[in-house]
């Protein structure tokens, strides 16, 4: 963790995920497999719209 409280990611890795500078993003943990995940803001709020057309049975929009 930086001073400012973030992880610095390298930018391979941001290109490689889609990621660009700033831009907020949801790091899940699985400990038992030494691993985080780094899900982009949009992808993020991808899948929840699609959850949520799921359950309300809602045709797709997009």
């Amino acid at each position: 963790m930086g001073a400012r409280e973030e992880l610095p990611l390298p930018a391979a890795v941001r290109r490689l995920c889609g990621i660009t500078p700033g831009q907020p993003v949801l790091l899940a943990a699985f400990r038992g497999r030494d691993l985080i995940v780094v899900h982009p803001s949009n992808t993020i709020t991808a899948l929840l719209a699609d959850l949520h057309a799921h359950i309300l049975g809602a045709p797709d929009e997009r």
